[in-house]
């Protein structure tokens, strides 16, 4: 009897699943890009902290992490929630967390009223992520359906990063955080057509699947490590400009511009023809990102903040499909992409909060190099994961 059990689930997974609405996908959409969006403008999110608190740049950096790394736990679990629990209800319950976390920000006032709040609202936006993604994942072309999300936010951050000075001039940083908590009002409303998911839907997660450790294991290593980079970059990315006195609309601007190449970076990684493999792209993204951290030291400019911004960004978003589809390999079910979305998370958090112990000095330079050693490692550790296993596999 349990052998049948077993059989049946795994037919029916792979027949798949039920496909989205187009209404779905809309709602997949927002739901996604609610729970994403502290990490899409995260200098934006620390420059309005900064004016409501007064805190110090390293102080910055710990609410960073503690409000991504509150969302890469929720990310994780969600990832063995999504056959246990309804989607809608999970969803709803990820929002109202995200809703009450904005607003316990606009009302707090020391570091630790800030950190519950932050803690509170990205352990909502882990929720919303980690559903969203699934949900996303059953588009009929999910390619399709992420490259929609990624545009999307990507013109949504990038018009609020631009218009941000004129905000902060004409509100309180408590009434920007109100009005974040308002936005998600409309798109919890909208939960009714996020597909439902079913609690007796097959476990992936339980079901046998090929799982390469080796791969794996170097993969999400080298994945942490050049999220861990980046997201500390590109947190501190507004207080470097700040630091060297580039006028707030020009930082705006850089960092709207910024965003727009990370669609352009992700799009250009999906057209690479593949017999050109991983390799030298990821070795070429490395070297791209190195440039542009070390672009931040010493006398920084108006137009090579621009430029450094822009490059930064590219190369972070060309880099995402390449590790994705590493990770796809190490496992045929889909489990090391799902555990991806977590170790990503994790990364991004903790470079800001390991940059911010650095900072005592009141110099960037330390961070700036210590990351461009990690985002040099996290290449090389992919790309010997790579050659690792080309010599593994036979012929």
């Amino acid at each position: 009897m349990e052998f049948n059990t077993a059989i049946e689930g795994m037919a029916q997974a792979e027949r798949g699943t039920r496909r989205l609405t187009p209404a779905g996908q809309i709602s997949a959409v927002l739901v996604g890009l609610i729970g994403a969006f502290v990490i899409f403008v995260t200098p934006g999110f620390l420059a309005v902290i900064a004016q409501k608190t007064g805190f110090d740049n390293d102080q910055l950096g710990y609410l960073a992490a503690f409000d991504i790394n509150a969302m890469g736990v929720t990310i994780g679990l969600s990832t063995f929630l999504l056959a246990r629990v309804p989607w809608r209800l999970a969803v709803s319950i990820g929002l109202a967390l995200v809703i009450a976390g904005n607003i316990l920000t606009a009302l707090a006032t020391g570091f630790a009223g800030m950190a519950a709040a932050r803690v509170v609202a990205g352990a909502g936006e882990g929720i919303a992520v980690g559903f969203a993604f699934a949900a996303l994942g059953r588009a009929a072309n999910p390619d399709r359906a992420f490259s929609i999300y990624l545009v999307v936010g990507a013109l949504c951050s990038s018009a609020l990063l631009y218009s941000l000075p004129a905000l902060q001039a004409a509100v309180s940083p408590a009434t920007l955080f109100l009005a974040n908590a308002l936005v998600v009002v409309p798109v919890a409303l909208g939960v009714r057509w996020f597909p439902e998911g079913s609690i007796d839907e097959t476990d992936i997660f339980a079901v046998a699947g090929r799982l390469d450790m080796r791969l794996a294991s170097g993969a999400l290593l080298g994945v942490f490590l050049f999220f861990f980079a980046l997201g500390a970059m590109w947190s501190y990315s507004e207080r470097i400009g700040m630091a060297h006195a580039i006028a707030p609309g020009v930082i705006a601007t850089g960092l709207s511009i910024g965003t727009m190449a990370g669609v352009a970076g992700a799009a250009l990684a999906g057209m690479l023809p593949r017999r050109w493999g991983r390799v030298w792209p990821l070795l070429l993204s490395g070297a791209a990102g190195v440039i542009s951290f070390l672009m931040f030291d010493g006398r920084v400019e108006a137009t090579g903040f621009v430029v450094a911004v822009v490059l930064l960004q590219f190369c972070w978003n060309f880099a995402q499909p390449l590790l994705s589809g590493i990770c796809a390999e190490a496992c045929l079910r889909g489990r090391v992409v799902c555990a991806m979305g977590s170790i990503q998370t994790f990364g991004t958090g903790l470079g800001p909060a390991a940059a911010a112990a650095t900072l005592a000095s009141g110099s960037f330079a330390p961070m700036i190099y210590a990351n461009s050693a990690i985002l040099a490692a996290s290449i090389a550790v992919t790309v010997l994961t790579i050659r690792a296993e080309r010599r593994r596999r036979p012929a």
